[in-house]
């Protein structure tokens, strides 16, 4: 109910078609998919590298969800596209700027691809800053919170990965 109070006030004051789509989605998503993600706890155990490799498909469904449940979504907004974002980047095309990021000079991490970097940034968001004036703290660490890579799982950070390369 929750989320049809949401997907109501949504459609009222959204003026863009797309974004209308979009929230839609997001919301029908969340009302089925929700209840099967958890947040925080123990991490599972150890994968075998089949399973890995399974997992870091991830499900871009359950990483919508998980997304409009976290705090991301009140600081990243995945309808414009980078550059710009008051808070923080915006993400209407993550997958395209992160594959451009992960080639330019400037970045230093340790990814090679656009699911890397994706997952890289959420692990460690101070591994590379998007410029930005607000993206920074005075005491030049990434305003992203640093604890995901403790309270999110690995599949739940596959989900959010898999959901984030959708935004081309």
């Amino acid at each position: 109910m929750l989320a049809a109070r949401a997907l109501r006030r949504s459609v009222t004051t959204d003026d863009a078609g797309v974004a209308v789509t979009t929230v839609r989605a997001v919301a029908f998503v969340c009302a089925v998919a929700i209840p099967s993600v958890t947040i925080g706890g123990s991490r599972p155990p150890a994968r075998s590298s089949a399973a890995t490799a399974s997992a870091r498909a991830g499900n871009a469904a359950s990483g919508a969800a998980l997304f409009a449940k976290l705090p991301c979504v009140s600081c990243h907004d995945v309808l414009h596209k980078l550059p710009g974002g008051d808070i923080c980047p915006n993400l209407g095309n993550i997958a395209t700027e992160a594959a451009r990021i992960v080639r330019s000079p400037e970045y230093r991490g340790k990814a090679r691809d656009a699911a890397g970097y994706i997952r890289e940034s959420i692990v460690d968001p101070d591994a590379y800053i998007v410029p930005g004036a607000s993206y920074k703290t005075p005491d030049g660490h990434s305003v992203m919170p640093r604890d995901f890579a403790r309270t999110l799982t690995a599949t739940q950070i596959d989900d959010l990965v898999a959901f984030l390369l959708t935004k081309r």
